[in-house]
Parts: structure tokens; C-alpha cells; sequence
């Protein structure tokens, strides 16, 4: 092998060194950036999120709206059958009177 080509592969392989080497410092350079950007918009986020969790809450809760509407209802159909019997009973009352 000449000097020549010794030093045409040096400086072939200097040059894809170097390549590699500037391609991963771009590299860096754009996840560095993006990381940035990234934690600039966290704060933002957070905010959102908090907000949604705010104005979701209320969802949440309807488990126990129903339990609570389910205990009225009970409640009322049982005024219903209680006045069902009173109106029954009265019904005999008044058939007793007039015979």
C-alpha cells in the first residue's frame, strides 16, 4: 500500500468519523430542543389536566346521585302502597256506613 492511499483512507475515514459525529450532534442538539420545548409546555398541561379533572368531578358523583334518587324512589313507592291502602281501607269504611 503507498502513502497515497494510506492517506486517501485516513482522510476517507476522518471524513466519515466526522460525519457521524456532527449527524449525532444534530441529534442531540434536536432532542436538547425538543426537551425544552417539552418542559416549557408542562406548566400548561398541568394546568389543562387540573381544569378537565375540575369539570369532571361531577361525573363521579352521579354514582351517588343515583344511589340517593334509587333511596327516594323506594321511599315513594312505599307512600304509594301505604296510600293505596288508606284510599282501600276508606273504600271499606264508607261501604260499611252506607250498608
Amino acid at each position: 500500500m503507498s502513502t497515497e492511499e494510506i492517506y486517501f483512507w485516513w482522510f476517507l475515514w476522518l471524513a466519515i468519523g466526522g460525519a457521524i459525529v456532527v449527524a449525532a450532534a444534530g441529534l442531540l442538539i434536536g432532542v436538547i430542543v425538543a426537551a425544552r420545548r417539552i418542559a416549557g409546555l408542562a406548566p400548561i398541561a398541568l394546568a389543562l389536566v387540573e381544569e378537565i379533572e375540575h369539570n369532571t368531578k361531577p361525573i363521579w358523583q352521579l354514582k351517588t346521585s343515583h344511589e340517593v334518587a334509587s333511596g327516594l324512589l323506594g321511599g315513594a313507592e312505599a307512600i304509594l302502597s301505604n296510600a293505596v291502602a288508606i284510599v282501600g281501607a276508606l273504600g271499606k269504611a264508607d261501604e260499611n256506613r252506607v250498608a
